[in-house]
């Protein structure tokens, strides 16, 4: 175990050597055989145990193949920190002792050395706590093996605890006396856990190949992904493995019986596990039946249901990795010789391309072809496009099949290698040709997780190379491109916001629909949403960048449309997707439209955390579309909490110019916002501009919303009655009757009407705002809109907390308790058998109901009497 790995998931396992040590402290001697495959942990697990063990003196050593002969090796290392101790025994122990540190000449009584090493521990434990530690026990010699057992079983009465690490199943060996703890692989969640943390974002389908064949084990996981390459987690072919692994795995690869080797290599290479395909080839290459019996006594194959399963995955591509050049030749040109059903013809040629010792361009051609005409898959085609590029004479033309390769990868959704591709084919036939072969494959990769700026330049460069119908796609992603990186809004019709289920091109299939923010700008939010939906049922279950990208699209809409709740789910597929395929500025996206959901919900938190990721993956790109939603969002948040300074702040930053926040389609979107914001820090001069604009492209758009929006700043605007007239046409305008943008407008009016003392419609208005923002859980607004109704002098429906007029419900009302006595949502979760994620949904929907900003305004609730807000004076 490499000592830089940090311990995971490991807590049964730190409980039982605790258990030990604690033991010790109370007086009772006590042992425990830590034991597991190469790299599980065993060293790490001893280490920690030696870090909790601050109060004990420690004895260590380890085996070490080359001592095994040496009679009382590893007890010699053991022992010679304390052999200045050895005058404290009697005469003949110490002398028998002497000869095992080599400090006396002279024959050597195993008895009276067990004898001698139990006075020795009794009297160092008489001081304080001892901790013996053994790693490596398979190669400790035989006599300190028997002398340390014999000694722990006599010491059970004095404060020693004796830790060892021993790679096989202790039943089979001398260890078998003491108390034994299998450790296994790390849970998927750790293991997850370990590889982000060390490696970062993985794809997808590598990080899902990556987990099955380590098993869980942590060396594998810390490994594995640097070793990695392009295509070589999801592709159809072996796992290589890094000098760790082969280092870890030597001894119990090489105590295989060669006929088990040669079997798990065929079972490496042929990798969709078909029995008869791995039975044929196996028997070409001289494996018999003791070979298959020892594999499944072993647990290394399973045979079910005509398929080899590969149960010790790691150790079965350890095997495979360990084998000579000649055999893994051997076995996939037996797996191609198997390979004779007229459906397989594209297999037995991918496995004599994988067998081909030289450069063959007949072979390669076929494996070209074969990836491109049949219907393999993006991943394995980019495989084989791959694999034909390593074995095409021609530099250049195998620069060309990796730029292929490349392309089928992005279409798989492997981004990483996609770009590894790529970048190879670039360094061997220059950007131009790999252009060409890529087919526009460069921007592409740019603006799913670049500059969206240089996104745009790639795309039109790429689209004077290519055929005519993909360098129009080319240039029409280079506009939006360009609008992300905050150019003007691109016109659009209603008629173009279309679906082509009748092609296999994902990215051709939602080309045909805009960015979801210039959806909104023109009012086609209703219009677009079924085109949308269709498109991500059609979709759903690709990992190709274009379909991941159309899901926060979806999200924006179905939220725009008041449908929240399939908007959370939306974007909670989206966000998966986006971080499992490192689509960056997708996720980006995603934390864009969570930070609307939370200002919305009033989590002050939430919107603060959103919007930093966002803005951290926004701004190193310089993607002023995601930039300038985050700032939006954040001054949405801050009028809502009766903020309108930091509102201004934050608002006016999108039409500032110079700033990464300006966006002529984020300040058209928040034009009631900036007007509203501007006029209550008394900016009027700025406000009459906002509103011009949002005027203008009203009469440009004729979208019904810029038309309310225009309607609701002039009557923000002005002084007289004429505001009454304004704020009429602004809610008469709207199609819709139960947005956000409606009910805002209508608590607006409320406002005014109340301060024109009309009272009576005031109170009208506010009360059905309030009903709106308690539908949409928008929990600051709805304070809002009940407290401008408390002083209309109408009272608020009252909230009690049992019966049929109860605003919670019955689980609501348990999460909110429990979250006012402080417990996070983990704990919430564990106490009512709920996921932490569905905590945060009914506290969204508690905040929303009951007015609140967030948890911290819980502890006000008297939960027993109406739910009262009861702060203290």
């Amino acid at each position: 175990m490499r000592e830089d790995l940090k311990l995971y998931g490991r807590e049964r396992e730190h409980s039982r050597v605790d258990g030990v040590l604690a033991a010790a402290r109370s007086g009772r001697g006590s042992a425990l055989v830590l034991h597991g495959d190469p790299g599980i942990g065993k060293t790490a697990l001893l280490r920690a145990g030696a870090d909790r063990a601050t109060d004990f003196r420690i004895l260590r050593c380890r085996g070490i193949r080359t001592e095994f002969e040496l009679n009382f090796a590893a007890l010699h290392e053991l022992l010679l920190p304390v052999a200045d101790r050895l005058p404290m025994l009697p005469p003949t122990q110490a002398r028998a002792l002497g000869v095992v540190l080599g400090l006396r000449a002279g024959p050597v009584d195993v008895f009276l050395v067990g004898a001698a090493l139990v006075r020795l521990l009794s009297a160092l434990a008489a001081e304080g706590p001892l901790l013996l530690i053994v790693d490596e026990a398979g190669l400790v010699d035989p006599e300190s093996t028997q002398a340390l057992i014999f000694a722990i079983r006599r010491l059970t009465a004095v404060p020693v605890t004796l830790l060892v690490g021993l790679r096989d199943d202790p039943a089979d060996t001398l260890w078998r006396e003491l108390p034994a703890l299998p450790i296994s692989g790390l849970p998927d969640a750790e293991a997850r856990r370990l590889i982000a943390e060390r490696h970062g974002r993985l794809g997808a389908l590598r990080l899902a190949r990556i987990l099955a064949v380590a098993g869980g084990n942590p060396l594998a996981l810390h490994e594995l992904p640097d070793v990695v390459g392009d295509l070589a987690g999801t592709a159809p072919e072996p796992m290589t493995l890094g000098p760790g692994l082969r280092a870890a795995f030597r001894d119990r690869v090489a105590a295989l019986p060669a006929g088990v080797r040669a079997l798990l290599t065929v079972a490496a290479a042929e990798t969709r596990g078909v029995l008869g395909i791995v039975t044929t080839a196996a028997a070409a290459l001289g494996v018999d039946s003791g070979a298959w019996e020892f594999a499944g006594a072993a647990g290394l194959l399973t045979v079910s249901d005509g398929r080899v399963e590969q149960t010790h995955a790691l150790l079965c591509a350890a095997v495979h990795d360990a084998a000579t050049a000649a055999e893994r030749r051997a076995a996939q040109l037996a797996v191609a010789a198997a390979l004779t059903g007229p459906g397989e013809a594209d297999l037995r040629t991918w496995h004599r391309a994988m067998a081909a010792e030289c450069p063959d361009e007949e072979l390669a051609a076929a494996l070209t072809e074969r990836a491109t005409a049949a219907d393999h898959g993006s991943i394995a085609a980019a495989a084989m496009l791959r694999q034909a590029a390593a074995i095409t004479p021609d530099p250049e033309r195998a620069g060309e099949r990796l730029a292929a390769a490349g392309r089928f990868a992005w279409a798989g959704g492997d981004i990483a290698s996609a770009r590894g591709l790529l970048d190879r084919a670039t360094a061997r036939i220059g950007p131009e040709r790999a252009a060409a072969a890529g087919r526009g494959l460069a921007g592409m990769l740019e603006f799913v997780a670049g500059e969206p700026e240089r996104a745009s330049r790639l795309l039109l460069r790429d689209a004077e190379l290519v055929d005519p119908e993909t360098a129009a796609n080319l240039r029409a992603d280079a506009e939006r491109a360009r609008w992300v990186a905050g150019h003007e809004a691109l016109d659009l019709d209603p008629a173009e916001i279309t679906v082509r289920e009748d092609i296999s091109c994902f990215h051709a299939m939602v080309r045909p629909l805009p960015p979801a923010p210039l959806v909104l700008l023109w009012g086609l939010t209703d219009v677009a949403l079924e085109p949308y939906t269709r498109a991500a049922a059609y979709l759903r279950g690709s990992c190709a960048p274009a379909a991941v990208s159309l899901l926060p699209q979806l999200a924006i809409l179905q939220f725009a449309n008041g449908r929240f709740e399939a908007a959370e789910q939306t974007l909670a597929e989206a966000f998966e997707l986006a971080e499992a395929g490192g689509v960056e500025n997708v996720l980006a996206q995603c934390w864009a439209l969570r930070t609307k959901i939370a200002a919305l919900q009033g989590d002050s938190d939430a919107v603060l955390d959103s919007a930093d990721r966002v803005l951290a993956l926004a701004r190193p790109r310089r993607s002023h579309a995601l930039i300038a939603a985050a700032h939006w969002h954040l001054g949405f948040h801050a009028l809502s909490l009766g903020d309108p300074e930091t509102a201004y702040l934050r608002l006016r930053t999108l039409v500032q110019p110079g700033h990464d926040a300006r966006h002529p389609t984020y300040a058209r979107l928040a034009a009631v916002e900036l007007v509203e914001a501007a006029a209550r820090v008394g900016r009027q001069a700025e406000a009459i501009g906002y509103y011009e604009e949002i005027r203008d492209w009203a009469v440009r758009s004729r979208a019904d919303w810029a038309v309310s929006a225009a309607y609701t700043c002039r009557a923000l605007l002005c002084a007289d009655d004429r505001a009454d007239r304004y704020f009429r046409r602004a809610l008469a305008a709207r199609r819709t009757r139960r947005d956000l943008d409606h009910a805002r407008t209508q608590l607006l009016y409320g406002k005014w009407l109340r301060r024109a003392r009309r009272r009576a419609d005031a109170a009208e208005q506010l009360r059905t705002a309030a009903e709106s923002f308690e539908q949409m859980g928008a929990a600051r607004w709805l304070f809002r809109a009940r407290q401008e109704l408390e002083l209309t002098g109408r009272r608020v429906a009252p909230v009690t907390a049992y019966g049929e007029t109860s605003v919670l419900t019955a689980q609501e009302l348990r999460v909110a308790r429990l979250a006012a006595r402080g417990l996070t949502n983990r704990e919430i979760g564990t106490d009512l058998f709920l996921s932490p994620r569905t905590v945060g949904h009914h506290l969204s929907r508690v905040f929303g109901k009951l007015g609140l900003s967030g948890r911290t305004d819980l502890v006000d609730v008297d939960f027993d009497n109406g739910m009262r807000i009861v702060r203290p004076r």
